[in-house]
């Protein structure tokens, strides 16, 4: 995004509208990457100042879990090779130390006597970063999957550059469990008219890891469970839950900035989950 060509991509705004023949169509973009891109709020901001921005937020540890399974399980995927020879807990193990020492050496470059305590005011990529909040926010984004789960980083940064108004929080918590009730949510803060859903095709799951594409849909009772949904009393024996263990220790930080700004009203309620587990 930092360096696209911005003609181009003006030039797609306009041909949705175009096509449409509509003058009243909200358009948006949608990327996975956008999150935990640097510089991208302020590129966004200088696009569009009125731009609205939706983020939607997994369990960190979930979502780090997912993202080395599917690596891991695809030979082509662009990080397979980062994770070919691991086990999820010598992954764990490995780049949660590589992270740290990221951070550590970004550390020494933070401006002395400033406020870096988690109450401070956001901070942004243009809007306050200093080079040790630019060095550490690296820390986490060129490390994909682990580091994009460190979610308070990129947060604070949007927040640095859109009011709370132009920014809406969302759960796949909340999305699994009400998934309409939710797009109207969405519906609500675009400022649109609410949508006809098919309810049948509004809950189905698209890239789970029975079939991982957008051109097949799977009913939620043909879904595997990633995992237990109850706690195995002998799981933190295990190398598995040590590293379960060991990453909620590293996320614990970070998700309690994420708790006090729900608290704050600052975000949407974070699920009740991450409270007891982050907390």
């Amino acid at each position: 995004m930092c360096d696209a060509d911005l003609i181009g991509y003006q030039k797609q705004m306009v041909v949705q509208r175009l096509k449409n023949n509509r003058t009243d169509m909200h358009v948006g973009d949608w990327s996975t990457t956008y999150f935990s891109c640097v510089c991208c709020p302020v590129v966004l901001k200088t696009i569009n100042p009125n731009l609205k921005v939706i983020v939607v937020l997994r369990d960190p540890i979930q979502r780090t879990l997912s993202r080395f399974l599917e690596q891991k399980r695809n030979l082509g995927f662009p990080f397979h090779d980062q994770v070919a020879n691991h086990t999820f807990a010598t992954f764990v193990e490995e780049e949660v130390g590589n992270i740290e020492r990221c951070v550590e050496h970004a550390s020494r470059v933070k401006t002395r006597g400033r406020d870096n305590s988690p109450d401070r005011p956001p901070r942004g990529w243009g809007a306050g970063m200093d080079m040790g909040d630019w060095l550490e926010a690296q820390c986490y984004a060129r490390r994909n999957i682990l580091g994009w789960s460190v979610y308070d980083i990129f947060m604070e940064n949007y927040m640095a550059h859109f009011p709370p108004a132009q920014m809406l929080v969302l759960y796949t918590n909340e999305l699994a469990t009400a998934t309409l009730g939710t797009m109207r949510k969405v519906e609500r803060f675009l400022g649109v008219e609410p949508h006809a859903y098919d309810e049948e095709k509004a809950v189905l799951i698209f890239n789970s890891r029975e079939c991982y594409h957008w051109h097949c849909a799977k009913s939620r009772n043909e879904i595997r469970e990633a995992r237990s949904k109850e706690r195995e009393p002998m799981l933190d024996a295990t190398p598995f839950g040590q590293a379960s263990a060991r990453l909620i220790k590293f996320f614990r930080p970070h998700m309690q900035r994420l708790i006090k700004w729900s608290a704050e009203g600052k975000i949407a309620p974070v699920p009740d989950s991450w409270k007891s587990t982050y907390a």
